[in-house]
């Protein structure tokens, strides 16, 4: 207890507001900046009261400063319950923390605090930088314990390191046979909360500006993994959902939006394929329910559905990165309605056609009049669709992310004066044209193409590929795919937005510090393709090395597996790390010159405890020696000279060889008679 009252040593408060300031850095990105301020004001006020500049505050105003501290935390998140405002509330309790740590024992606590913090930066990222970052700062925190247990005693720097490669040889080898064949088992309840920040990706709603916004982010949606033939460039329609209602220049969704309860979460299992192409989908979190799917694909995991309309929709909100898997056939270029969507071959109801009709009642009179007039000339049905798609085409229409202002009358002003627009444009104004002349039709969203990655063969789906298209039904085919973007700009469908506006440079214009918009410098883009290609990785066989992969990878090595395999494994690799660790850290013990000095005086220490003399716990050599000098008075020079020995060489810096030697000798001798004369007086 007297230990733990001391104060912190100097070299060990100053790691320990390093590793402070290590673990704090990360969250100042998911807090609010006045809490910033707060643990960085506290981290330098601390740092002058170590150089006498300031004196511990006291209790009042630690008391004072509590009190403001809580009252800025509840007018800053009284109206949220998320992930991050526990953070936020834990980060806030760690500054206030760091004043009052004055004694060791208060050291002690705060590191485990820190290592728990460092830990909450993984509700936020996952990801391999993520990971790398908060190992060597939970590595800073813990050499606090090191410098309060060693940094007192003389050890050199270089035995230092080398103790701690010792036991890194160890425990990391540990961790991972621990981490590879430790049965994964799923949490039996769950609470699935978000983290409460703003996520970029689709909405349910699409206005003009919206997805040209969209446009202008790099951030990943999600990566696709094919088990088979990846299918071209234009063909990689991502159908996420439908926008059917439409309120004056807005396009909404209808979709009725499922109350998410808490309760149990699954474990994400992938069904068997037999042989069928698929593909793995890894998304990033939306805090949405949609799935991102292809035409004629088909369920092949537990976590997704196909809702009423044919959408592929998860059980839960998507709000950490998840992965979900469908089998797919050929993609048809057109037809839509085998991804699950309504049958072939019948009507619509009178609830399906009244929401794929709806309009508002008044509105554009130049649009309205002319579909009015090609109604009138016998142009209906599918020969309307096509001539509006041949209409997009041949009028000069131009694809920009950079339209001009529109009036209240939308639809009159793009199709009849602007013709400048991307695709929210132009397939909103068809569906508009579409419902005008009695056809149902539907605006879709969702993302269109994809960047392959070669460093790991997969395709990399970012914001800026956001795409809207059309939809038609048709009787006898179900809904039918058009997108009049297509027909404007066709570089938008086969080979990308980037190639879309090269000529207008409008790629990424608002976002500077993008690694896409330099994609020209094949360097930049070298890294930045293997830098996500390790986070794939690291996200898939880390992150997400659940049971069913587990088993998968290991059924690859062993064969079947069961539960009792997988303790075997786990026993006897464990065992030989344990047996290897006992080896490495207990070898030199008794090697080298100065250890035989300590074995040698230990060796003197238990021949004359057989006689009746003990050496107690913490005497020194000299110390005990001075007591058996008064127990046996005619042996005193024989011990005083076996003191003296033992401390030249010990502690003098004696570095010759032979003079060692013949020292330790002497030394020896001198013991072994001390020994035997007080044996024949007893």
């Amino acid at each position: 207890m007297q230990a733990a009252n001391k104060l912190i040593p100097r070299s060990a408060f100053m790691i320990l507001l390093v590793s402070y300031c290590a673990v704090m850095i990360p969250h100042y990105a998911n807090v609010s900046a006045w809490l910033m301020v707060l643990s960085l004001a506290v981290s330098l006020w601390r740092v002058a009261v170590f150089r006498g500049v300031l004196s511990h505050p006291g209790s009042r105003f630690k008391t004072l400063l509590v009190i403001t501290a809580v009252a800025g935390f509840y007018l800053t998140y009284r109206h949220q319950f998320s992930v991050e405002t526990a953070v936020a509330f834990f980060v806030m309790a760690v500054s206030l923390k760091l004043i009052e740590v004055k004694f060791v024992k208060d050291c002690y606590l705060f590191v485990f605090v820190l290592l728990y913090l460092s830990a909450c930066q993984f509700l936020f990222s996952q990801s391999f930088l993520t990971a790398l970052y908060q190992m060597v700062s939970a590595s800073l925190s813990l050499s606090v314990l090191f410098s309060l247990h060693k940094g007192s005693l003389n050890i050199p720097k270089r035995v230092r390191g080398g103790e701690f490669v010792k036991l890194m040889s160890i425990t990391v080898p540990l961790v991972i046979v621990i981490f590879m064949f430790f049965p994964r088992i799923a949490p039996l309840w769950s609470i699935p909360l978000s983290t409460g920040k703003a996520y970029t990706g689709m909405t349910d709603s699409m206005s003009p500006g919206q997805i040209a916004e969209l446009t202008q982010s790099s951030a990943r949606a999600f990566r696709v993994e094919f088990n088979g033939d990846i299918p071209p460039q234009n063909q990689l329609y991502w159908r996420g959902l439908e926008l059917d209602l439409l309120e004056g220049n807005t396009w909404r969704s209808s979709e009725f939006k499922a109350r998410r309860f808490m309760g149990r979460l699954n474990e994400v299992r992938s069904y068997a394929t037999n042989g069928q192409p698929s593909y793995n989908v890894l998304i990033e979190p939306t805090d949405k329910d949609w799935a991102y799917a292809l035409v004629g694909s088909k369920i092949a995991s537990n976590n997704i559905y196909v809702n009423e309309r044919g959408y592929v929709r998860f059980n839960n909100n998507v709000i950490q990165p998840t992965r979900y898997s469908l089998t797919y056939g050929a993609v048809n270029a057109e037809r839509s309605s085998g991804a699950g969507g309504l049958a072939t071959g019948r009507a619509l109801t009178s609830t399906e056609l009244k929401r794929y009709l709806q309009l508002p009642k008044t509105g554009n009179p130049e649009t309205r009049a002319f579909i009015e007039k090609l109604t009138q000339q016998g142009v209906r049905g599918s020969v309307l669709v096509e001539y509006l798609m041949t209409h997009f085409n041949q009028q000069p229409y131009y694809y920009t992310l950079r339209p001009p202002r529109t009036s209240d009358s939308f639809f009159d002003d793009f199709l009849f004066n602007t013709q400048r627009g991307f695709c929210a444009h132009f397939a909103g104004s068809m569906v508009y044209m579409l419902r005008l002349a009695d056809i149902p039709s539907r605006v879709v969203v969702g993302y269109q193409g994809g960047e392959f990655n070669e460093h790991d063969v997969y395709l990399v789906v970012h914001q800026y590929y956001a795409h809207a298209w059309v939809e038609v039904w048709h009787t006898d085919d179900g809904w039918v795919r058009y997108d009049p973007t297509a027909m404007v700009a066709p570089d938008r469908i086969e080979k990308g937005l980037e190639e879309a506006v090269r000529n207008e440079g409008s790629f990424l214009a608002d976002n500077t510090l993008a690694g896409a918009r330099y994609n020209n410098i094949e360097l930049v883009r070298w890294m930045r393709l293997r830098l996500d290609a390790i986070n794939y990785n690291w996200q898939k066989w880390v992150v997400g090395y659940d049971g069913q992969t587990q088993y998968r990878l290991l059924g690859e090595w062993f064969g079947a597996v069961s539960f009792k395999t997988l303790a075997m494994i786990m026993a006897v690799m464990g065992g030989v790390i344990v047996t290897l660790a006992f080896l490495v850290l207990g070898y030199s013990k008794k090697r080298g010159p100065v250890d035989k000095v300590v074995l040698e005086f230990e060796r003197f220490c238990r021949a004359v405890e057989k006689k009746g003399v003990k050496r107690a716990t913490g005497e020194t050599p000299v110390q005990f020696t001075n007591r058996l000098a008064v127990l046996f008075p005619d042996d005193q020079e024989s011990l005083s000279y076996l003191a003296r020995s033992f401390n030249l060489l010990q502690y003098s810096g004696l570095t010759n060889k032979q003079d060692r030697e013949k020292l330790l000798r002497s030394m020896k001798l001198k013991g072994k008679a001390f020994s035997r004369s007080i044996k024949l007086r007893m």
